[in-house]
């Protein structure tokens, strides 16, 4: 990962970061906020972030919810643990002490670079399966969901009030637009695509609202 993209408000520090970065064989870009990062920077690289008033952890919040595949490094001067902790709880893979060399930068990279290089692959694998699971329609996804705590066609239908036949015609449609061989991988995607975390907030809205309408109820009786 030889691109870096420097974000840092003041003018003279990222300068210097990016003169550092440049005396190796690495290629800086120069931002002045995360929002300008993300809006104009478009290829593949290290976000490296100077960590003030929370920037790093709203860098990698930001990045989360979007479908950048950019690991974040942030930085400071004489930074405290509990600045760190919240920053690398957020996602950032590394946090550095300003001022640095750019061997030392070098040296962190390499010592990270294992877990980035998962973490990159880890979001590439979630976000191809997001896109195909995009083509299903609401019945096959739900029917997907309750493969793996149900997993029978007769066990599906019961909960979903269809015949297990029916079941059967959605599992052979799920397989067929997913690109799988079988249900176990078909189930994969499913994780990977994060379908049954929103099948369990979609779980926990609804018992929210049962109860609001329940509590409702005993306020009006």
């Amino acid at each position: 990962m030889n691109h870096v993209f420097v974000i840092d408000s003041d003018p003279e520090r990222r300068a210097e970061v990016c003169r550092v970065l440049l005396h190796g064989e690495r290629h800086a870009e120069p931002f002045e906020t995360p929002a300008e990062f993300l809006a104009f920077s478009k290829s593949e690289g290290i976000a490296l972030v100077h960590d003030r008033d929370g920037a790093a952890t709203r860098l990698c919040n930001d990045i989360r919810e979007s479908t950048r595949l950019v690991p974040v490094l942030a930085y400071d001067e004489e930074p405290a643990i509990e600045q760190v902790v919240p920053v690398m709880q957020a996602g950032a893979a590394s946090y550095l002490a300003w001022p640095f060399s750019q061997g030392g930068f070098s040296d962190e990279i390499e010592r990270i670079g294992p877990a980035m290089r998962e973490g990159l692959a880890r979001k590439r694998r979630a976000a191809h399966a997001r896109s195909l699971l995009t083509a299903l329609t609401a019945r096959e996804r739900e029917v997907l969901v309750t493969l793996i705590t149900l997993g029978t066609n007769k066990a599906i239908a019961k909960e979903l009030d269809i015949s297990p036949r029916t079941v059967e015609k959605y599992r052979a449609a799920i397989l067929r637009r997913l690109g799988v061989d079988n249900s176990a991988q078909a189930i994969r995607v499913a994780v990977e695509g994060g379908a049954f975390d929103q099948a369990g907030a979609e779980v926990e809205t609804q018992a929210a609202l049962a109860h609001a309408d329940a509590a409702r109820g005993d306020l009006i009786g």
